[in-house]
């Protein structure tokens, strides 16, 4: 199975070498845990490495915060395919640019969408929500698939009074689709990767990691 590096070592090592192409990987946690961090650093150590990455951005990602990243080389900047969505109608039309996009030719390595269930509502126009995410899922399923890339989402959370934790939203749906789950969890200024799911990689592996102004970067 070919993997791409996230660029943070520890990360790495326990997924044997990076995320997997030609499926969905999910990582989620807490405010403040390192999913955008996360995503960043392995856009930037893509772009860099293997080609360039189409971000989707619905959490208003800070200019300054993308600029440090990149470490404003613009070389590096080009090479991010950057997409701000503001409704969840909005983050399914730019998946179907996507598509049309690799249909195109474009030449990208990596799909990056930051977070994916930002607009998702299990309340308001539930239906609606549920057929849009559906219709996402299957669209990115078919990317991975068909273009061996990889497709990574970050989700927000809620509380689990049933299961005593916290648990990413809409998981009941999303989750069959998806191969590989990361739950991010912060210590006091390190956050931990647990490895939840794997196609190939037995569950409950744990990586650690800190948050840099301009990287992520793993702590042995």
């Amino acid at each position: 199975m070919q993997r791409v590096p996230t660029g943070i070592s520890t990360l790495d090592s326990i997924l044997k070498g990076g995320f997997e192409k030609g499926s969905i990987t999910l990582i989620y946690g807490g405010p403040g845990t390192g999913k955008t961090n996360i995503a960043l650093n392995f856009s930037i150590n893509c772009v860099k490495n293997y080609g360039g990455v189409i971000f989707i951005d619905s959490e208003s990602l800070s200019p300054e915060r993308l600029h440090s990243f990149t470490g404003g080389k613009r070389e590096i900047a080009s090479k991010l395919l950057f997409y701000r969505v503001r409704s969840f109608i909005e983050q399914e039309e730019a998946i179907k640019k996507t598509y049309s996009l690799l249909m195109r030719g474009i030449n990208v390595s990596a799909i990056v969408i930051d977070s994916f269930t930002e607009f998702y509502n299990l309340n308001i126009e539930h239906m609606n929500s549920l057929a849009s995410l559906s219709k996402q899922l299957g669209i990115l399923e078919d990317i991975a698939k068909n273009y061996s890339l990889v497709v990574l989402l970050t989700s927000r959370v809620y509380y689990s009074i049933k299961d005593g934790r916290i648990k990413n939203v809409a998981g009941y749906y999303m989750n069959p689709a998806i191969k590989t789950i990361i739950r991010l969890e912060k210590i006091d200024d390190i956050r931990k990767a647990i490895l939840e799911k794997h196609r190939t990689i037995v569950p409950g592996k744990e990586a650690l990691f800190k948050i840099q102004s301009d990287s992520v970067i793993g702590v042995e």
